[in-house]
């Protein structure tokens, strides 16, 4: 599920050709301008995975080597690949500017040191809204969800302490944080917490939900519901990250058909490849239209022939930081970060 989400908020991203002119994507294009929500699904996505992977390791209580364990996982996964996009911004924002006195920045306050000190530590978007707070613009999402990560085992403790009442409470909670987020000024806190409780939620519930295996086509069902959610156009997000919920709750049959088809080993890869699709796309995106505005061509060359060309070079770059970045790294981080043993116990003492 993760590629269509990537590639939804890329196409949002890509329908502005230039800083002139967009460029409305035939067929699919009510679709994509609700793409921003694409983000709301990782988040959903983000709080059930989670769940099923670590959550039994936190029912039995909060430890310190448990804590270190999760975080140093979940610091893995994220920062190697949000790292590297970032310098890449800095380099290209820095090099303009020495070799042509000017940028490709609009607001030169994303290359200040204070931007750069909350980019590293991945807390530029916990103030406000904090969209456009960093040179790599979809790494607002990062920051929302590194701070989901920390106060998940936390979660999981008060999903413990509520028990059958969990999935209610957790869901009523998400969908009230979604409300309240359409009177904020896009307060990113507040968003990435509406989706990821919500996905904790479905976690618990699918649990439960044997029967689903019984409908083979539900899956696809729920994916068009979610589509015509999306066409309609000034979506809600309550409604969205309920819709993006049903969905995941579905595919978690493997009978399903929408599963089997998402269960394709291309399909798997794509997925695997896909956050590094989210994270280059938007250097890609600000190196082409930098490239063609150089050669003169930026405004007279087809919208779809640029479009193309930015989708081609994304889905060949994210491969690359893949295989080069995130999975060397990610490796590398683990061991380095993982929890060391303790020293066995001598002289007499029983060794654990």
């Amino acid at each position: 599920m993760r590629i269509f989400a990537a590639v939804w908020v890329m196409l949002l991203h890509f329908r502005s050709v230039s800083e002139h002119r967009t460029w409305p994507i035939p067929l699919i294009d009510r679709f994509v301008l609700s793409g921003q929500y694409a983000v709301d699904l990782f988040f959903v996505l983000s709080g059930f995975i989670l769940c099923h992977v670590y959550f039994a390791q936190f029912a039995g209580g909060m430890t310190r080597p448990k804590f270190q364990s999760f975080i140093g996982y979940r610091f893995a996964r994220l920062y190697p690949v949000h790292i590297v996009t970032f310098a890449i911004m800095v380099v290209l924002f820095f090099g303009q500017s020495i070799l042509t006195g000017s940028s490709t920045a609009q607001d030169s306050g994303r290359y200040s040191v204070g931007t750069f000190l909350s980019t590293l530590t991945m807390t530029h978007a916990w103030w406000g809204s904090g969209t456009t707070t960093t040179p790599n613009v979809p790494a607002w999402s990062i920051s929302a969800e590194w701070l989901a990560y920390l106060l998940f085992p936390l979660l999981c403790l008060a999903i413990i302490r509520l028990r059958r009442f969990a999935p209610l409470v957790f869901t009523l909670l998400g969908a009230g944080l979604a409300l309240l987020w359409h009177l904020t000024d896009d307060n990113v806190p507040i968003r990435v917490m509406a989706g990821f409780l919500v996905g904790m939620a479905t976690y618990q519930v699918s649990r439960h939900a044997q029967r689903l295996a019984k409908l083979p086509m539900l899956g696809t069902v729920v994916l068009a519901l979610v589509v015509v959610w999306a066409v309609l156009g000034n979506a809600h997000l309550e409604i969205g990250i309920l819709l993006f919920a049903g969905l995941i709750l579905v595919l978690s049959s493997e009978r399903d058909w929408l599963c089997r088809f998402f269960a394709l080993r291309w399909m798997v890869y794509l997925g695997e490849v896909s956050y590094a699709v989210y994270m280059i796309h938007w250097v890609v995106r600000v190196v082409v239209r930098a490239a063609a505005e150089r050669a003169g061509v930026l405004d007279t060359i087809p919208a779809g022939l640029l479009v193309a060309t930015y989708i081609v070079l994304t889905f060949g770059a994210a491969i690359l930081l893949y295989h080069l970045v995130e999975r060397p790294w990610r490796r590398r981080l683990r061991r380095l970060l993982a929890p060391r043993p303790k020293a066995a116990r001598t002289d007499g003492e029983v060794r654990q």
